[in-house]
């Protein structure tokens, strides 16, 4: 057992990356075959092409033209139905672990309940532009993951019953996705 236990996390994740490599690597690197021919092409160039994509895009994003360009196909994602749904979602949730100014949403909090605390994130500190009964003034959005999974709740309650955690979102989210379980310093 002590064996599974120390070897399980290491395979998980290198099968992970493996197959998140195999994976730009087959897409990419077929595409880079079609256009390049296979006598340029050599394993690890689909990988490296799509580093070096991301590098310059992060680059060249803010410049003026660009970002007009950027919103406005947005603004076209976000017309389709199924699209919107999911390119919203995963916006939203990247622009959540990616906060630039000291906002107190993505703060790490316990909200006591029962004589315990449920430890989470908060979403959303108003309700301004949603439907009306949502939340009250006084009340904060925190999204409560789940151990093990992906998933969790996002629940309404007021202030008064939320405590900060001094910890980061990594940290908070580490902790409660393997359920309190001591790791490595």
């Amino acid at each position: 057992m002590r064996g599974l236990i120390a070897v399980a996390p290491i395979a998980i994740t290198f099968a992970i990356l493996i197959w998140l490599f195999t994976f730009l690597e087959d897409f990419i690197g077929g595409l880079l075959k079609d256009i390049i021919g296979p006598q340029f092409y050599f394993p690890g160039l689909g990988i490296l092409l799509a580093l070096v994509f991301i590098f310059f895009v992060g680059l060249i994003i803010n410049t003026f033209l660009i970002q007009r360009l950027y919103e406005w196909g947005e603004k076209l994602l976000n017309r389709i139905p199924l699209v919107k749904t999911l390119y919203g979602s995963v916006t939203d949730l990247m622009s959540f672990f990616h906060k630039k100014d000291k906002s107190s949403e993505g703060r790490v909090v316990a909200i006591e309940y029962d004589n315990s605390r449920l430890l989470g994130l908060v979403t959303r500190e108003n309700f301004d532009g949603l439907a009306e009964g949502i939340g009250k003034n006084d009340e904060i959005a925190v999204f409560l993951p789940m151990s093990y999974q992906i998933g969790g709740y996002t629940v309404i309650v007021p202030r008064s019953r939320v405590k900060p955690i001094d910890m980061s979102v990594e940290e908070g989210m580490r902790f409660v996705v393997t359920a309190g379980a001591p790791g490595k310093k």
